[in-house]
């Protein structure tokens, strides 16, 4: 697992993106929004495989479940050069997140799901670098998210 991932701190200096990195992650983002729904597949088969007693906790059908995740990827995607507009959603994303239970450890596995349902999408492009512009990304989205545990 990538150690970046495991970090608590939130800190918008750590996630800042270069240009390159923004550019990277929106150009994939738009590759794998080709089958946005299949890639939100992909992501919950990675989670549920990585950790299945986190299945209990979607109660909902799953399609509606999907949709969250792509539309919070986009507002995450739009919003790459501006941090700041993400604290609020996050933050109240976060406290809905601990209602229903989730713990700092199954943060990890929904990072490890996501870099595995991007390299399912992307193979070859979803190299070292890619990976190292999503994993700021999502560092700075679950410590975000845990700072309102």
């Amino acid at each position: 697992m990538n150690a970046m991932l495991k970090t608590r701190t939130p800190d918008a200096a750590l996630w800042l993106l270069s240009p390159g990195e923004t550019n990277l992650i929106r150009a994939q983002f738009a590759l794998v929004g080709r089958d946005a729904d299949g890639f939100a597949r992909d992501f919950y088969d990675a989670l549920f495989s990585i950790a299945p007693l986190l299945r209990a906790m979607f109660r909902g059908p799953m399609p509606e479940q999907r949709a969250k995740l792509l539309r919070m990827l986009a507002l995450l995607v739009a919003h790459l050069r501006s941090p700041e507009a993400l604290a609020g959603p996050l933050a109240e994303l976060g406290q809905r997140h601990r209602g229903y239970g989730v713990l700092a450890l199954d943060y990890d596995k929904v990072g490890e799901a996501l870099l595995q349902a991007l390299h399912m999408r992307l193979g070859r492009d979803f190299d070292a670098d890619a990976r190292a512009a999503w994993g700021k990304l999502y560092l700075f989205v679950a410590s975000t998210m845990q700072s309102t545990h």
